[in-house]
């Protein structure tokens, strides 16, 4: 009986912790390099997100430009639930205007895969018509390299 009423305190413990003190939200789930799974994007290529403390993060965005990549700058990049309670953040936003256009992006983080869509208005009267887009990005893996390779003598 006292083995019983041990387990039912420790259990009721246990559980009174979690509901006090939540999990915390995913947001860091979203840092890392995130590259575009199409290779020949005339878009988006490269997202990069890094924690700004807490569960603030930035996000760095790379457009398709020659010879290199355009970086469009950094923005906080805001995380989402499905509702007040949910601390498990799969979704965020940013926004960035570069004057002559105002893009909404949207994200929705899935593992190892992330939905981009953005939304861009152009502010510079130059005809050029608003544009959805929609992308789809996958964590770039990290390469490790050793310190320090041996050596293997070479004899002729």
């Amino acid at each position: 009986m006292l083995k019983r009423t041990l387990t039912i305190a420790a259990a009721t413990t246990a559980l009174a912790a979690a509901l006090a003190s939540p999990a915390l939200a995913a947001p860091a789930d979203f840092v890392g390099t995130w590259v575009n799974k199409d290779a020949n994007t005339r878009g988006v290529t490269r997202l990069v997100v890094t924690s700004a403390g807490g569960n603030n993060l930035n996000i760095q965005v790379f457009g398709k430009c020659h010879p290199t990549d355009c970086e469009w700058g950094t923005k906080p990049l805001v995380t989402y639930g499905i509702n007040v309670q949910d601390t498990n953040h799969n979704y965020a936003t940013t926004n960035y205007n570069q004057g002559f256009s105002n893009s909404l992006l949207t994200f929705s983080y899935g593992g190892n895969e992330v939905l981009f869509q953005g939304y861009t208005q152009f502010l510079d009267n130059s005809g050029r018509q608003n544009y959805y887009s929609r992308e789809y990005f996958q964590r770039q893996s990290k390469v490790k390299i050793p310190v320090s390779v041996p050596r293997i003598p070479i004899r002729p």
